[in-house]
């Protein structure tokens, strides 16, 4: 297990955005975030690519010294309440679904076990309740307790979105610090509990539900439906390249292909225009203010080879990439 543990803190896990955020909570001025990015050892070009990923030694490092620098109580329950739907790459999610709380959250807890590795979460119904556990799956050592606020912390966060009807189960904490927890997590706070977990109390009508439903049900609204296409259409300018596939944008947005594909429907458009627009958009950019060349571009934009993104650009502007170049 350590040898395992050991050759994964140095795997690409985390993602980028986690530190982003914890960054900006913790340092209050430039020269303190450059000084904490340094001795985490982030380059600062990772910080400033929105699809890069970190690996979990770094993201331990970035832990200590943030708390070296912040010295608030609870600052990783502090953090957590900044990991909304939204940090979480699940803007959509609300949008996108309009189930019962439970399949809600049971979607969630599927979603962030992927996203968020450094412990699991764990989905129990109890009768009138369901606990959203927290269980070790890593050597955190002295980070745990960070870890767990951290997580706790963000759950809060989700599931205020929901429903009041929740509260917080803590297995240790300081008795004085009971206060400052029910004040940051904006509920009930117990402690000497037998885990880490989120209780929610279900709604009368979901008291009957044995488990969450699996269908989903769009949203009706018009605004609503703006409000996903623009979200494809940022995922889609975000990552252009050879990832760009309706599966991978659906998936980033916790939902399924073919939900996304009904929305882009409704409202009369195909993913593979708003793919060409964006790339013809991106290509334009790159060849009139930038020195890459014509091959990289290709390449950005996910084409196998420079005719390829040629023959698409041609169909789009009816010139060459390289007339358009000549032409700046």
């Amino acid at each position: 297990m350590k040898f395992k543990a050991s050759l994964l803190s140095d795997a690409p896990l985390v993602p980028i955005v986690y530190a982003r955020i914890l960054l900006r909570l913790s340092s209050q001025n430039l020269a303190e975030r450059r000084r904490i990015v340094a001795a985490s050892q982030i380059g600062e070009s990772i910080l400033d690519n929105p699809e890069a990923y970190i690996s979990v030694r770094q993201f331990f490092h970035l832990i200590d010294h943030c708390q070296r620098t912040d010295v608030r109580p609870a600052l990783g329950a502090r953090y957590g309440m900044q990991l909304d739907l939204s940090a979480h790459g699940l803007q959509a999610f609300s949008l996108l679904h309009r189930h019962a709380r439970a399949s809600v959250t049971w979607r969630a807890v599927q979603f962030l076990n992927a996203r968020t590795p450094l412990m699991g979460l764990h989905l129990i119904s109890q009768g009138q309740q369901a606990m959203v556990q927290l269980r070790d799956i890593w050597p955190l050592d002295r980070r745990r307790d960070f870890i767990v606020d951290t997580y706790l912390g963000s759950m809060c966060r989700v599931a205020s979105t929901l429903t009041r009807r929740y509260r917080v189960h803590m297995q240790q904490r300081p008795l004085h610090m009971k206060p400052d927890y029910e004040d940051i997590y904006g509920c009930e706070v117990r402690f000497g509990q037998h885990s880490n977990a989120l209780v929610l109390e279900k709604a009368r009508r979901e008291r009957r539900q044995a488990a969450p439903a699996g269908g989903m049900q769009a949203v009706s609204s018009e605004a609503g439906n703006e409000q996903i296409i623009t979200l494809v259409r940022q995922r889609i300018h975000q990552s252009p390249g050879r990832d760009c596939t309706l599966d991978r944008i659906a998936e980033s947005l916790g939902s399924t292909s073919r939900t996304v594909s009904r929305y882009l429907k409704e409202a009369g458009l195909l993913f593979s225009d708003l793919r060409n627009s964006a790339r013809e958009q991106l290509a334009r950019q790159y060849l009139e203010y930038s020195d890459l060349s014509i091959a990289d571009i290709a390449e950005r934009l996910g084409y196998s080879d420079q005719a390829s993104f040629t023959k698409a650009f041609r169909s789009w502007t009816g010139v060459p990439p390289g007339q358009l170049r000549r032409q700046r």
